[in-house]
């Protein structure tokens, strides 16, 4: 009898809870809608200069102040750096050039008298051929013989594109590429 007592004490008190927690509820809202929102004027020519000005604010409602000055955010100036003028040292060549081919040493001389066309596909052509020869020269092994295989299909176009005179023409480009 006595835990009847207690469970039917217990539902009185939760639904007393539950009717006084929607009261309150009820009571908050009621205030949220009757509450009349900020009444500010319209926004006419007539009354622009009695409009108060402008504000940011954030996240708490403080006021933000805009600065009247325009400066960057960020400031950084770098330290002043000296290079140094840079020397080029004369390379030896080796007159060992057993792997090089007729046909290059022909297209080399032609680049070394720097008489390249001036034209982009040549610009391009003299520099790769060079730098495939640096990088022949660097590593001188059969396992990398790729190096002498580009360089004789470059110096084909080289030949082909007329590089070395008046530079190619619409026809000659579309002929003289290396198809793969």
């Amino acid at each position: 009898m006595l835990t009847r007592l207690i469970n039917m004490l217990f539902v009185l008190f939760a639904v007393l809870m539950v009717l006084l927690s929607t009261s309150l509820l009820a009571s908050e809202l009621t205030k949220l809608i009757i509450k009349e929102p900020d009444k500010r004027p319209p926004l006419t020519n007539d009354n622009a200069n009695s409009l108060p000005s402008q504000y940011a604010t954030d996240h708490q409602g403080n006021v933000i102040i805009i600065p009247t000055e325009h400066r960057s955010a960020l400031e950084y100036r770098a330290d002043d750096i000296y290079l140094k003028p840079s020397h080029k040292k004369p390379t030896k060549q080796n007159n060992t050039r057993s792997s090089i081919s007729k046909h290059s040493t022909i297209t080399n001389t032609a680049i070394a008298s720097k008489t390249i066309a001036n034209d982009p596909s040549c610009r391009w052509l003299n520099n790769r051929i060079k730098h495939l020869q640096k990088k022949q020269r660097q590593t001188q092994n059969s396992q990398f013989s790729h190096y002498q295989d580009e360089i004789d299909i470059r110096e084909s176009e080289w030949t082909c594109l007329k590089c070395a005179t008046s530079g190619p023409n619409n026809v000659d480009r579309g002929e003289c590429q290396h198809k793969r």
